[in-house]
């Protein structure tokens, strides 16, 4: 695995910036959540707002992040500055292939169809500009 995408649930934004860097890069990229519950479907709004970019989500299922993971990925991008401090506690080691997307990704969870819009368009601008 190239490139790894943590957010909190898995469930939001990975997905979206999972599916953005596989379409525009082509495979390499996986997602999970640091409190994710493992199989949990993702929001209907994520689902919709790829839909607009014609990227099919519904068949992602949650999964909760695993140290095997973290150790595998070439980079990891987070969606904000607390997963990366997360993640740099946990593998301090690791710490510069730990990287905030963009300059965070505000949680769309709960929110209506136009904000998970707006995040999508925020994530595939910064998905777009990496290599």
């Amino acid at each position: 695995m190239k490139v790894l995408f943590v957010c909190t649930g898995n469930t939001c934004r990975s997905p979206m910036a999972e599916a953005f860097y596989n379409k525009i890069h082509g495979e390499g990229a996986r997602s999970a959540g640091i409190y994710a519950e493992n199989g949990a479907l993702p929001t209907e709004n994520a689902v919709k707002a790829m839909k607009q970019y014609g990227i099919d989500i519904t068949s992602h299922r949650a999964a909760q992040l695993t140290p095997e993971e973290v150790i595998g990925a070439e980079h990891i991008y987070t969606m904000t500055d607390g997963h990366a401090m997360l993640l740099r506690e946990a593998f301090p080691s690791l710490k510069d292939k730990i990287t905030v997307l963009g300059k965070g990704i505000p949680d769309p969870f709960g929110c209506d169809e136009e904000t998970y819009l707006k995040c999508a368009e925020e994530i595939k601008k910064y998905v777009s500009e990496l290599k």
